[in-house]
């Protein structure tokens, strides 16, 4: 008898229609990262009147199913706003019954790493894990370990997450490698600072999708989503389906060609300048080394400059992924209470 639960892995069953529509929306181009806010899930529960606990399983349900749709249309990397630091002001009565529900389901995905392996998908939690009990911040560090290696297909679950929270962590990694001699303040710059985030490995966020019919961002992913087609669905997240994402990928692929032009666009004209902001910084250098009759611009002298910037960047974010790991095999090994 095949395990109730394994529905999240279960392949969706498309209909003729259905497979017309697929092979129609495929023919145009389509996102790679596609990020979700799951709104409405306390909405479908007063609406169905049933109590919130069922609402958010359904919710969990429903990503099972989006994962299939979006397999089937070869988008292999999904984002879910799952729980915003924000959330911590809610109630006792709703922490407890989402901290009892995230236990459940997260316990239950990491029950299930064979399977997320089978499937390749590699599971990263998105914001400060430290924040929530530390059975649940054990259970993620587990979940995130076991599909390290798994390379087919990225489910980042955000978590005790904020888009101002992720920049402002990224700006402190910054800052404690200037205060400990690893980086120079002038090696601070727009991509630096890319590589300091949380999604660093991740592609920039193609589509962004709220349900609910609520039209704000409410700190999602706003530095990823920077030339993201933005897709406001007037539905709760529980009954979001196949058809609501065929509309939104079509109308993706209708805004597809400008984003596509202003992404394009905007890439070398920030290497352009980043280039021009450490040309500038070696040469003030140089000049202040040197007399004013030395003191000439020399492009052997920039590219020497460029080169030891990227030497610090580079071993930097080697040291500060290593650091995230180790955190990560600490919470792993948490020690429960009563354990």
């Amino acid at each position: 008898m095949v395990d109730q639960e394994d529905e999240w892995f279960k392949r969706v069953e498309y209909s003729y229609l259905q497979k017309f529509a697929i092979n129609c929306v495929r023919a145009g181009k389509l996102p790679k990262h596609v990020a979700f806010i799951m709104d409405g899930n306390r909405r479908f529960a007063k609406v169905k009147e049933i109590t919130r606990s069922e609402s958010y399983v359904l919710g969990f349900e429903k990503i099972g199913e989006i994962l299939d749709y979006c397999e089937t249309f070869d988008i292999r990397c999904v984002s879910v706003y799952a729980f915003s630091i924000e959330n911590f002001k809610r109630s006792e009565e709703e922490k407890s019954e989402l901290f009892s529900l995230m236990s459940e389901k997260m316990g239950y995905l990491l029950k299930k790493s064979d399977k997320l392996q089978e499937k390749g998908i590699r599971v990263n939690v998105l914001g400060d894990i430290t924040l929530f009990p530390d059975h649940i911040t054990k259970t993620l560090a587990q979940l995130q370990l076991q599909t390290l290696n798994n390379t087919e297909f990225s489910l980042n679950l955000c978590l005790a997450y904020t888009s101002r929270d992720e920049i402002t962590h990224s700006v402190q990694c910054m800052a404690q490698g200037v205060a400990r001699g690893d980086l120079r303040v002038t090696d601070i710059n727009e991509t630096l600072l890319d590589s300091c985030l949380y999604s660093k490995d991740l592609p920039p966020v193609d589509m962004l999708l709220r349900t609910s019919g609520e039209v704000r961002l409410s700190d999602f992913m706003i530095w990823q989503a920077n030339f993201a087609a933005l897709q406001f669905v007037k539905v709760l997240w529980p009954d979001f389906g196949f058809w609501h994402l065929i509309g939104s990928l079509l109308d993706f692929q209708r805004h597809e060609p400008l984003l596509s032009l202003n992404r394009e666009t905007y890439k070398p004209f920030l290497e352009g300048m980043t280039r021009a902001e450490l040309a500038a910084v070696a040469h003030t250098e140089h000049c202040t080394l040197n007399s004013h009759e030395e003191c000439q611009f020399n492009e052997a002298i920039t590219e020497a400059y460029i080169q030891a910037h990227k030497i610090r960047t580079e071993a930097f974010i080697t040291n500060l992924e290593a650091q995230r790991r180790q955190l990560l095999e600490n919470c792993a090994q948490i020690t429960l209470a009563g354990a």
